[in-house]
């Protein structure tokens, strides 16, 4: 099993940083960091500026997304695989629950309230971004829920309209700490096998959205099923004990009703979180952990679960007028199936050294996220050539996040390590490396 070190986590918003070391892998390096990880998060940040960038202003470009490839959601994809790949590892690293929130805190939350108040600040100061309707009919609330980061699960509108994906990461943060907690973390086959299977079951039509917030009969019985069955089974499979198993308990009592509050539908939701577990696996054998040939039917569930779940899902926004169901379709199914494919590619070039730009691209991939719609929408038409346009608001999104990185993330990640010291103290997971279901 390769060994892991206990030098305090570093890097972008998915921790890119696991320190592995050993003989089951050797990782060109940029410092400390794991260069393809850097690599594949300058990639997915890019494909979503570009992609919020040309959309814009080029019609084309939007249809072309609707009914060809979706360059945005292909990039998430990459970062849900980015995370699942190396949250758990992170968590795993530093054995404790206080060390790990206290650094995710720091790492995400900083960063996400100085764009959050930007774009509020445009909006009523200057009159330069958008905000929904809704979101200006109850302000202060909405305001409130979007400071949690969990606002696409509470049925608020998104004042930073990315920041969707945001929930699904805290979401998972959570199921890998609750895993944890209960000793099944290490089970990462079973779990994404088992998300993948319910996206191919399970739609709007079986748990609609917006269950909580539009409460009814049939979903009060489903969250209350669901729950029982859910603390039914930890308390019966958990090796946790005492004030651990109730908070094991407790992170799934917030998270099942935050799921089910998805405003996806229920397909969409699990398959996110198939993905980001897929991460996990992928991990697993990388450092040794798994043997490679148990990713072989994972990895057809995977492509089946995108192929099925797409193919019979309910879509749960409007087309455009023109754009069939089936091109729209045919469109999500490419979209995922590349974004696997690029993340393998990216895993089996890791030992390659990758170029400077993209990854700096990588390191200030997290406020090239949340940031890249100011410029957008604060500085607007220039130069009255779209092309140029869109030139400079690129350019702009990656000076404004390099700024950024250096005087807010880079700072709070330090205050991070520092309070994360003092918190609880640094151990290793060391149970021993076993293949996993």
């Amino acid at each position: 099993m390769a060994t892991v070190s206990q030098d305090p986590p570093a890097g972008p918003a998915e921790d890119p940083n696991p320190h592995i070391s050993g003989t089951a892998v050797e990782h060109t390096r940029l410092g400390d960091r794991m260069q393809f990880l850097d690599a594949l998060r300058g990639l997915a940040a890019m494909c979503v500026v570009v992609q919020h960038s040309l959309e814009n202003v080029f019609p084309a470009v939007a249809r072309f997304g609707l009914e060809r490839f979706r360059l945005g959601e292909f990039g998430v994809a990459l970062f849900f695989l980015c995370s699942g790949f190396i949250i758990p590892a992170s968590l795993e690293r530093q054995g404790s629950q206080a060390r790990f929130w206290v650094g995710r805190f720091f790492r995400l939350f900083p960063m996400y309230w100085v764009a959050l108040a930007a774009v509020l600040v445009l909006h009523y100061g200057f009159d330069k971004y958008p905000l929904p309707p809704e979101y200006l009919e109850h302000p202060i609330r909405a305001t409130v829920a979007n400071a949690t980061m969990l606002q696409n699960f509470l049925s608020q509108p998104l004042a930073l309209g990315q920041s969707w994906s945001l929930a699904y990461e805290l979401v998972f943060y959570g199921l890998v700490s609750a895993l944890f907690v209960a000793g099944l973390h290490r089970r990462s086959v079973l779990w994404s096998t088992l998300a993948f299977a319910v996206a191919m079951v399970v739609n709007t039509r079986h748990i609609p959205t917006q269950a909580i917030h539009d409460w009814g009969n049939r979903t009060t019985v489903v969250v209350a099923v669901t729950l029982a069955v859910l603390v039914v089974g930890v308390l019966w499979l958990t090796r946790a004990s005492g004030p651990q198993r109730w908070l094991c308990l407790g992170i799934l009592v917030v998270s099942v009703p935050l799921v089910l509050n998805r405003p996806e539908v229920m397909s969409t939701a699990m398959f996110f979180f198939g993905t980001l577990f897929f991460g996990t696996c992928l991990y697993r054998v990388t450092v040794g952990e798994m043997a490679a040939r148990r990713l072989i039917p994972l990895v057809a569930v995977a492509v089946a679960a995108i192929v099925v779940m797409w193919t019979t899902a309910d879509i749960y926004w409007g087309i455009p007028d023109g754009v069939s169901v089936r091109s729209f379709k045919a469109a999500e199914i490419l979209t995922f199936l590349a974004a696997y494919a690029v993340f393998g590619i990216g895993l089996y070039l890791r030992q390659r050294s990758f170029p400077g730009w993209i990854l700096w691209l990588g390191t200030i991939s997290y406020s090239l996220y949340l940031l890249h719609g100011i410029p957008i929408y604060a500085i607007g038409d220039v130069f009255g050539n779209r092309a140029a346009n869109v030139l400079l608001w690129i350019g702009l999104s990656v000076l404004i996040s390099s700024v950024t990185y250096k005087f807010v993330e880079q700072p709070f990640i330090a205050v991070g390590r520092r309070v994360s010291k003092r918190v609880a103290p640094k151990r290793v997971d060391t149970a021993p490396a076993r293949p996993t279901a």
